[in-house]
């Protein structure tokens, strides 16, 4: 509450010369509570709703709509505050509460055109899109001229992915305000987003000329011009915004992550401590100014940041992330506070558990034990799972570890004896192939990032991103992955970094995000053409939004990529190939046989290539472990020229008409990031 009295400097003063004066001081302190309290109930809904504007105009949403609800307590009946309420929970992106006071307002202030234009515009917002247009429609009826039910009808356009349809209507209420602001800001991020910069940048030009004493025109000049990496250009328009408008969140958090960019690390880490002066809430600040600190070298301080940071804001996965790399990287294998950091991957992967979920509770363990390898709990769940899944031999690996750092038990030892008796006459021990030092690795993938430079949330969450998916890889042995995560690569360098490597694929990870939408995309590309192979999308919001999307990215590309392996021992027709439960469904399929070097990935699309008279033969499957097969040969033709070392073929992949593999709601995520920056238009 705003206080306009003495009343607490003189209550200070009072007993600052009353003190030890036993009941008779507590009586007083009771007068002068009371005192204070009425002042500060005296306040009218008239001076509480002044107050919430205050706060409205300054973007403050909540305080403002804690003065509004103070003021409705004052009178039930206060349209404006009901108004006030709408306003800023659109704001907010709460809708349906948006909606909930938008109706109250209109019992009291019936046939009032503002309010049916927001009552129409939550509805966009909760995806009620017919009965908005049916509204905008309704009020353009009646007010052709009105731009405000075009904007609207534009937000479904963008909705439904007609940016073209989007644009014209932004135009055609352009052509009745020849000035208006949001039009020329809406115009120019649709430009953009449909690829023409050029006439993007036209309208923020114009949109400077006519407002440049706004502080959102400069913050919208700015943002397009980090999306180009105009790095001086953006910090120009960001320093000019806040000059205008000093207290700006949105506009000090995307100069620190220009700041990152350009590399001037002890300015961004200065306007990181504003940031967090100003509001400590603020866990990007945290973020910004921990990778900051990084780059000067300022390890142990960089800890210290990213430790607060993730107190902040506990759910915050790239805080997370970046902490734990710290830690991996700067502190010894068997430090504590590593053993804390596991501690949380470890609590969640029991969870799953619990919740038989149990791809999501193999990830959290592997997870844990990257962070603390000697956690004999963790890994002795995960070694349990591994079995659950089939897994045996992997599980048997987890338990000798366990041997190994002295962390056993009666009942591992006994599991360990048990397996190995039970497995004598498994397929690597008739065979004597020892699977672990199988080089099962056919495929090749370099891993590269672009980073989305206007990410204030989280600059260079790709990289995160890109070590993980490396992590991830590291479970699939008929995959080489090189992951290039020590800085940012153009299509251009990855092409000829992948190509002079000699791999088979490469991939660019970009990302976009914004509040708590995440979308990720993966470009797979030929590395011998530099052709796209094929293109991966994956969206999610909320919570865990970044696991999922990892989950969700590596599933589609192990999907899609082809399968191969060689045959490791031959005896007669009898022979063992490197390719098990891991790899594939295997038991009773026939694959083909195919001379060894005469197989190669399809220059455009992902496959593999190689020609009909360079197939030996077959091999079907008689026998599966966890990384090897067993089978009988049959060659094709007199001859038998099938050997050790030839390549064994296991469902020929050829490009299909698609060249995307995405989830359903992609698109509607990508959208949904545009509205998003639509609306905060004002």
């Amino acid at each position: 509450m705003y206080l306009s009295c003495g009343v607490i400097p003189s209550l200070h003063v009072y007993l600052s010369g009353h003190r030890g004066k036993g009941k008779s001081m507590k009586g007083l302190l009771c007068v002068y509570y009371g005192a204070l309290c009425s002042i500060v109930f005296a306040q009218t809904g008239v001076q509480l709703y002044e107050a919430g504007r205050k706060a409205h105009v300054q973007e403050d949403w909540h305080a403002a709509i804690e003065f509004y609800q103070e003021a409705l307590k004052k009178n039930a009946s206060y349209n404006l505050a009901y108004r006030g309420l709408a306003e800023c929970f659109y704001a907010l992106g709460e809708y349906d509460q948006a909606l909930h006071h938008v109706r109250k307002a209109q019992k009291l202030m019936a046939q009032d055109l503002s309010l049916e234009k927001l009552c129409a515009f939550s509805l966009v917002g909760q995806g009620e899109l017919d009965q908005a247009r049916s509204l905008f429609e309704e009020i353009l009826a009646r007010y052709p001229n009105d731009v405000d039910a075009r904007f609207g009808l534009a937000e479904i356009e963008v909705s439904k992915g007609r940016l073209s349809s989007a644009r014209l209507l932004y135009q055609a209420a352009l052509e009745r305000q020849a000035e208006n602001r949001k039009a020329l800001l809406s115009l120019a991020l649709i430009s953009y987003e449909a690829g023409h910069y050029p006439r993007a940048l036209t309208y923020v030009e114009r949109a400077l000329q006519y407002h440049g004493d706004n502080a959102q025109v400069h913050f919208f000049a700015a943002y397009l011009a980090t999306l180009r990496a105009h790095y001086e250009d953006a910090e120009r328009y960001l320093e000019r915004a806040l000059h205008i408008k000093s207290a700006y969140p949105r506009a000090r958090a995307l100069l620190s992550a220009v700041l990152y960019a350009r590399g001037a690390y002890e300015r961004a880490v200065a306007q990181c401590d504003q940031r967090i002066r100003a509001d400590r809430t603020q866990v990007d600040a945290w973020y910004v100014k921990t990778l900051s600190l990084l780059k000067l070298g300022k390890h142990t301080e960089a800890l210290a940041t990213a430790k607060v940071g993730l107190t902040v804001d506990p759910r915050d996965d790239l805080m997370r992330i970046l902490l734990e790399e710290i830690a991996i990287v700067h502190l010894e294998y068997e430090d504590e506070y590593r053993m804390q950091l596991a501690r949380f991957h470890t609590q969640k992967a029991d969870g799953f558990a619990r919740r038989n979920m149990s791809r999501q509770a193999l990830d959290e363990y592997r997870r844990a034990l990257k962070v603390y390898p000697y956690d004999g709990a963790a890994r002795e769940a995960y070694a349990r799972l591994l079995l659950r899944f089939g897994y045996p031999e992997r599980s048997l690996e987890q338990l000798k570890f366990l041997q190994s750092i002295g962390k056993s038990s009666a009942r591992i030892n006994d599991a360990v004896e048990a397996y190995e008796k039970t497995h004598a006459r498994s397929i690597k021990n008739r065979w004597r192939v020892d699977a672990l030092y199988l080089d099962k690795a056919h495929l090749s993938i370099s891993l590269f990032y672009h980073p989305d430079p206007a990410n204030a949330l989280h600059p260079e969450a790709e990289r995160f991103f890109l070590t993980q998916v490396q992590d991830s890889f590291a479970y699939n042995r008929r995959l080489k992955v090189t992951g290039y995560s020590a800085r940012s690569h153009s299509y251009r360098e990855a092409f000829r970094t992948a190509r002079e490597a000699g791999d088979d694929y490469f991939a660019l990870i970009t990302m976009q995000e914004h509040g708590q939408d995440l979308r990720v995309r993966l470009e797979l590309y030929v590395a011998s053409t530099g052709s796209r192979a094929h293109t991966f999308d994956a969206y999610r919001s909320g919570n865990d939004r970044y696991q999922s999307v990892l989950r969700r990215i590596m599933q589609m590309l192990n999907d899609r990529l082809p399968i191969m392996g060689t045959v490791v021992r031959r005896h007669q027709s009898e022979a063992v190939i490197d390719l098990g439960t891991q790899d594939a469904e295997l038991q009773g399929k026939s694959l083909e046989v195919v001379k060894r070097r005469a197989v190669s990935v399809l220059k455009e699309g992902v496959g593999l290539a190689y020609r009909r008279e360079d197939v030996l033969g077959h091999f079907t499957v008689t026998k599966v472990s966890e990384d090897m097969s067993e089978g009988v040969l049959r060659r094709v033709g007199y001859y038998d020229h099938i050997s050790v070392g030839d390549a064994v073929i296991c469902e020929p992949r050829l490009p299909d008409s698609s060249a995307t593999t995405s989830d359903t709601f992609v698109h509607d995520g990508a959208m949904g990031m545009l509205l998003a920056l639509l609306r905060s238009i004002r």
